[in-house]
């Protein structure tokens, strides 16, 4: 799993710097006006790229379930959520290249003609985009920020101790995987009227970090530099908002993020799970 891991936090790197050094050129070089259109186009390397981390997504929970069933570590609770994942990932692969349509070029039946919101053989476009973004951007937030956040600001709460009793404690992000989630969430259209709850989302998440990292004993001056670095880049991001021409644009990125930070979680926990008393990083 270390390769695995290390290539998840080698990926969240080279995207974040790149999604920067794309937004600047993008504002500031008229040559490059088109940068960011032509990356995150349909089709485009953003998309790919996530298609190909997805994959891994599917044989990292492959290979952990191969591991566990050599040498038992993780619940059944753990094997039923490393199968979910194997499932999820496999469909979410195949509805990110409309089921083989974008490779094939094959066309849409008169059902997704009339129905799918891009024409295209899937389902996720069925329905409107801010329904599903919705659903997915609530997900991420609830479980892989602000609970995590709560639990390592109040690690002796109510919540806390149900958590533990259930075990569900080895299923919590470490640091590292919150900071790529938290990275995610500055990746979005802002100050128009639509969003307004997606960027209040994001300055919740913001505070909540700054909050756990000023409690914990074990919080490190690079624990800091992680979460300065996620605010600079909001601070790039709404600053250049004018360049989020296309709604599609920065919420590409965002799903590339979202599934980088789904495999980097997978790490933290399986197998072998991270023992609830080792700071997770």
């Amino acid at each position: 799993m270390e390769l695995i891991r290390g290539t998840a936090r080698i990926g969240y790197l080279a995207v974040s710097i790149a999604t920067v050094i794309v937004v600047l050129f993008t504002a500031h070089a008229p040559r490059r006006a088109d940068l960011l259109r032509y990356l995150t186009q349909e089709n485009g390397v953003v998309e790919w790229g996530s298609v190909v981390v997805l994959v891994l997504i599917g044989l990292a929970s492959m290979r952990a379930l191969f591991l566990d069933r050599r040498e038992p570590c993780l619940s059944a609770t753990a094997r039923s959520v490393l199968a979910a994942l194997i499932l999820v990932a496999s469909l979410a692969a195949l509805e990110e290249i409309s089921w083989g349509q974008q490779v094939l070029g094959f066309r849409s039946s008169k059902f997704f003609l009339d129905h799918n919101l891009q024409r295209e053989t899937n389902l996720h476009n069925l329905l409107p985009a801010s329904i599903s973004s919705s659903i997915i951007n609530g997900a991420i937030y609830i479980f892989f920020l602000w609970i995590p956040c709560a639990l390592r600001i109040a690690p002796t709460s109510r919540l806390a101790r149900a958590v533990h009793s259930r075990g569900w404690d080895i299923f919590l992000p470490s640091f590292d995987t919150i900071i790529i989630f938290a990275f995610g969430s500055t990746l979005q259209a802002y100050f128009l009227l639509p969003t307004w709850s997606d960027s209040l989302a994001l300055l919740v998440t913001l505070a909540f970090l700054g909050w756990m990292l000023s409690v914990q004993s074990t919080t490190r001056w690079q624990d800091w530099s992680k979460l300065a670095w996620v605010v600079l880049c909001a601070a790039v991001f709404a600053a250049h908002y004018d360049i989020f021409r296309f709604a599609n644009m920065q919420y590409e990125i965002r799903e590339l993020i979202v599934v980088l930070g789904c495999l980097h979680w997978i790490t933290d926990w399986a197998p072998p799970p991270v023992s609830p008393s080792t700071p997770k990083a």
